[in-house]
């Protein structure tokens, strides 16, 4: 009989304990309430000192990015200038050559002159070199100051002396030989031409 009651009280015990499980699976389970925030002061200081290194950090891009500019402009303005004054002094370099040639041109045209009705192999051979020396100093820029028929101009001409002649509508003297050919390099005088002009 004690057996008995025995096996009695733990069924009871073990219906209980199931029991109690499966109100305890039906039963909700409890969220754990969320931690407190930080105090406000703390994060508005911490998003204060945030915002201020990144107007730091904005600053000092604006003035390396202004820095670099202004150091591409320098360069850019420091090759242009560097480009021209090579050229410049190229250019000087050039005239320079080209005025002492000068001469040269002058006594190939005084033996053209005396030769032009000679048809031998040296006077072809003159013709020929005076025309090369011609077209290489044509392509450095050589020109002719203008002739016979243009209005004289004290810029380009020097007037030795005076002739009959016409001028223009206007009364200005013209050219009315020249007595020694003038060149410009490049827009530059290098040599007035000596001319005779109308009166």
């Amino acid at each position: 009989m004690t057996d008995a009651s025995n096996d009695r009280r733990d069924e009871a015990a073990s219906a209980e304990a199931a029991s109690a499980a499966e109100v305890a699976e039906q039963r909700p389970v409890e969220e754990k309430p969320p931690a407190p925030d930080a105090p406000a002061d703390e994060s508005d200081s911490g998003l204060d000192d945030m915002t201020a290194a990144l107007e730091a950090a904005h600053r000092e891009r604006d003035t390396y990015l202004d820095h670099l500019r202004r150091e591409r402009a320098e360069f850019e303005n420091f090759r242009k200038r560097s480009t021209r004054e090579r050229m410049e002094a190229l250019d000087r370099g050039a005239e320079a050559l080209i005025a002492d040639l000068l001469s040269v041109l002058d006594n190939f045209g005084y033996v053209l002159e005396a030769a032009k009705d000679a048809d031998d192999s040296v006077a072809r051979g003159v013709r020929m070199v005076h025309a090369e020396l011609r077209d290489v100093l044509d392509k450095a820029g050589l020109e002719d100051v203008p002739g016979v028929g243009s209005v004289f101009d004290p810029t380009w001409h020097d007037a030795v002396m005076q002739v009959e002649g016409d001028t223009t509508d206007d009364g200005e003297p013209t050219v009315a030989q020249v007595l020694r050919n003038g060149y410009r390099f490049k827009g530059r005088v290098l040599r007035p031409a000596s001319v005779a002009v109308t009166q």
